[in-house]
């Protein structure tokens, strides 16, 4: 049965929802904290058959568009990396362990999955849950066909989920814009402000419509400072409370400037 872009759509709204009604309260997150988990994000994404677009070539546009709404609700990227089957290994560290505590790694030419024995987890950037790998059980090797179905898929997702944090930022900047006062009238009426959060927009939009598009590493290479600028961009317009902990801004400019670091550098090994 072919599946198009309507299917996908239905799919997204299904993700947004279940994601909806598995966050936790939170409180503002403090420098230096550990990485937060989401107990029932799991269990939710099972519900929807979330892992099953990484098995399946067709299924590379409900990855991508799936992953906009778990960016723009600021779910732990955990969901993302475990489309791989595993979490990917750089230097010692993955940036979300998964719940199965699986890892993807480069051992001697191959890629393998080993199984998680020991890791301490690390201070992060909101959103992630970076863990320093200790202990690791013995390697198996993955199917050629089998990575290069969830690479798609997670190359995919990665971008909808950069896309969906910026839009997350761009939704928040927006609001604060047109209820502010300035210079008799909103932040929002001023030429200079429109044209800043137009470019923002136009880089969101961009990044967006290439996660739909069966994209590949150069992609994600991209995708990370675009929304990050982007970002950026949306910091600027509100000036000093886009900078505290208390406004929720924050949680999108972390993540997409980290993941900015994080993709090349995992893009350089897979």
């Amino acid at each position: 049965m072919s599946v198009g872009l309507d299917d996908a759509r239905a799919f997204a709204e299904s993700v947004a929802g279940v994601v909806e009604r598995a966050t936790p309260a939170r409180a503002p997150w403090t420098p230096g904290e550990a990485g937060e988990s989401w107990p029932a994000l799991d269990d939710a994404l099972v519900a929807v058959d979330w892992a099953e677009v990484a098995g399946d070539a067709e299924l590379v546009q409900f990855a991508a568009l799936g992953a906009v709404e778990l960016g723009r609700r600021a779910a732990p990227l955990g969901a993302v990396d475990g489309l791989l089957g595993g979490s990917p290994v750089f230097g010692g560290l993955v940036r979300c362990l998964v719940s199965e505590r699986t890892a993807v790694m480069v051992v001697d030419g191959p890629l393998v999955l080993r199984c998680v024995l020991a890791a301490e987890r690390i201070p992060s950037a909101d959103g992630l849950d970076v863990h320093r790998v200790r202990e690791l059980g013995p390697p198996a090797e993955i199917d050629p066909s089998v990575w290069e179905t969830a690479r798609r898929a997670w190359l995919a997702a990665g971008i909808g989920y950069l896309a969906g944090v910026g839009q997350a930022a761009l939704d928040l900047t927006v609001a604060y814009v047109r209820d502010r006062a300035a210079f008799g009238t909103t932040l929002g009426g001023l030429a200079p402000v429109q044209q800043l959060l137009a470019d923002a927009a136009t880089a969101v939009r961009g990044v967006s419509l290439v996660a739909s598009a069966d994209p590949g590493a150069e992609a994600l290479a991209h995708a990370g400072p675009a929304i990050a600028g982007a970002c950026a961009t949306c910091q600027q317009v509100t000036g000093a409370i886009g900078y505290t902990l208390e406004y929720p801004l924050h949680r999108f400019t972390q993540r997409a400037r980290a993941l900015s670091v994080w993709n090349e550098r995992l893009l350089d090994q897979f």
